[in-house]
């Protein structure tokens, strides 16, 4: 079997995990030896925003298939997906104005999917086609089973959305191996192939994407929504965190970034991104800091004055700023700016 060469960088909920450990106990597994050899107990389970590695998430799959030895494991998970295990992002979705409104949403934000997918809409005249690319390189096992799963959870899904179970047309596994069809359309109760060269997919009628949904709710759908980002950068990688709240500090250069500004613009609390940052281990004003210093090369470099330069970057006045820039770079900003020259 193939194995994943590189570390993933991606992170996890414990949502899925959930989700695993249910079915496990119905086999009559505990919980402790689910989770044998990845450090987690099973309190972790209950932490709402607890995150995990992928490879403690494919440590686990792998004990399940030991635990259960189920032949379609990602179908009986993917099955028992529900919107409400997921809480403010699943009434998000069910909040949303019809199913396209829906999808869109579960694109920008794949939470019950995990993060190592990709979903994408294509419309052609009368048919819609929900095709999911895995992002992921993993042992063929594993990929299998998170393929199996992400069919069937995003079928599930979309029949707590509508209320009612979405007829499909077809579905396609872009597989390498082609096992038995017998059972996939029992599952999906439609016609299934296994075609390496189309992408993995679902398709229906086109007519149910602007088919409204039952518990559409337009100002529930707006205050929830501010919400969604916050979750996603708990699944950000810390660097990609990271590169957004540096982002988000260079474009308030005009403004005085500030903590308050930039958790705003993230839409969560300053206390919120304090944390993040401090798991990421860095704080707001080392990363203020490492922006004003690559900011504050840049104009020396454009001949800018020192005092617009200090003004720029929020110093209150120009002495400030050279005591700064000489405790980052060693030197005072015009010594820098002639060493640069030569």
């Amino acid at each position: 079997m193939a194995t994943s060469l590189q570390p993933i960088d991606r992170l996890a909920t414990l949502h899925f995990i959930a989700l695993v450990d249910a079915f496990v106990a119905e086999s009559g597994h505990s919980t402790a030896r689910l989770l044998q050899g990845t450090q987690l107990v099973a309190d972790d389970l209950r932490a709402g925003d607890k995150l995990i590695s992928v490879e403690q998430e494919c440590m686990i799959l792998r004990n399940a298939q030991r635990l259960t030895q189920a032949e379609h494991l990602g179908l009986e998970l993917g099955q028992r997906c529900r919107l409400a295990a997921y809480g403010v992002f699943g009434f998000t979705l069910l909040s949303s104005r019809d199913l396209r409104a829906a999808l869109e949403l579960f694109f920008e934000y794949p939470l019950p999917l995990g993060t190592g997918f990709e979903l994408s809409l294509v419309q052609e005249q009368r048919t819609g086609w929900l095709n999911v690319d895995a992002l992921f390189d993993i042992e063929d096992e594993l990929r299998w089973l998170a393929i199996e799963f992400s069919l069937t959870a995003l079928q599930s899904v979309m029949a707590d959305l509508l209320y009612q179970p979405l007829p499909l047309n077809a579905i396609n596994i872009g597989f390498a191996v082609a096992p038995q069809a017998a059972p996939y359309q029992r599952y999906f109760n439609c016609p299934v192939t296994f075609d390496l060269s189309r992408p993995t997919s679902l398709s229906f009628d086109a007519a149910w994407l602007d088919h409204p949904l039952p518990c559409a709710n337009a100002a529930a759908h707006s205050e929830m929504r501010a919400h969604c980002s916050v979750l996603k950068s708990h699944l950000e990688s810390p660097r990609d965190f990271l590169a957004n709240v540096r982002s988000a500090i260079c474009l308030g250069f005009d403004t005085s970034p500030s903590l308050s500004n930039v958790a705003t613009s993230m839409a969560c609390s300053s206390k919120t991104l304090q944390r993040h940052l401090r798991a990421a281990g860095t704080s707001f004003n080392e990363l203020l800091c490492e922006a004003r210093y690559q900011r504050a090369q840049e104009l020396l470099l454009r001949e800018m004055p020192v005092a617009r330069i200090a003004e720029s970057l929020g110093f209150s006045e120009a002495a400030a700023f050279r005591r700064a820039f000489q405790r980052w770079s060693g030197c005072t900003p015009s010594q820098y700016r002639s060493h640069a020259k030569h």
